[in-house]
């Protein structure tokens, strides 16, 4: 692994997956690519001031700013720590900008923080996790963020569990967790669907399959990735 692509928005979210991004960096010795795409505020156009910006493009510029200064605070103090870090900000959508930048990167992981889609809001963060997953020329890692009073889980992986669809083959599994068994010295378990509530392992490895459209998809549902929205672990996405 050469290059770990982590977006963050500064929220509780990554700071959870961050602990995993650095486990991965260190463990591969990857560079981290940090990540935040910025969403202008909109200009409040009904307080213009005469030969100044309105008091809305004042407060847009202060956010962007201050978004800056906190990547790289977040970068330095990783540097400080060993880590080979690199920044990247960007204005745009989330998750067209995050696939962007993994394949200009390239990237070979992505690590995500997720939230447990309890509100609104926390749907529409789940959403952008859950694209960046589909369409990710590389795999992503999935943390959720413990809920509110909960520990924060250490970042280790003693026990990788492979959750087995209809389609996966020996060689599947293999390839996707050979190397992650060997870095760790991790116990390798299978789980099958009536498992996949609560698996017994610091981390799920997954292979997202393409349906056949709605109707395979509501005759068929894939009770694994749905994993990516709800497992209290990590997982770990693969791609067909």
């Amino acid at each position: 692994m050469t290059n770990l692509l982590f977006p963050t928005d500064f929220s509780a979210n990554a700071t959870n997956a961050l602990n995993w991004a650095r486990l991965f960096a260190r463990k591969t010795g990857a560079t981290i690519t940090l990540l935040h795409v910025y969403q202008p505020l909109l200009p409040d156009t009904t307080l213009p001031t005469i030969g100044e910006p309105g008091l809305g493009v004042t407060a847009s510029l202060e956010v962007e700013r201050i978004s800056k200064e906190r990547l790289d605070q977040l970068a330095l103090s990783l540097q400080h720590e060993g880590l080979s870090v690199l920044t990247d900000w960007r204005v745009g959508s989330v998750e067209d900008e995050i696939l962007d930048a993994a394949r200009q990167l390239p990237a070979d992981l992505i690590v995500m923080g997720r939230s447990d889609l309890s509100t609104f809001f926390d749907r529409l963060a789940g959403s952008a996790v859950s694209d960046v997953a589909d369409s990710a020329p590389c795999p992503v890692l999935i943390v959720p963020t413990p809920a509110e009073g909960e520990p924060i889980k250490p970042a280790q992986i003693r026990t990788v569990a492979y959750a087995v669809q209809s389609r996966t083959t020996r060689s599947d599994v293999m390839t996707q967790t050979d190397s992650i068994v060997d870095a760790f010295d991790a116990h390798r378990i299978y789980l099958t669907e009536d498992q996949l509530e609560r698996p017994a392992a610091d981390m799920v490895v997954l292979e997202l399959y393409r349906q056949g459209g709605f109707l395979d998809s509501l005759l068929h549902p894939n009770r694994a990735a749905a994993l990516i929205e709800k497992s209290d672990v990590p997982v770990l996405v693969f791609h067909q």
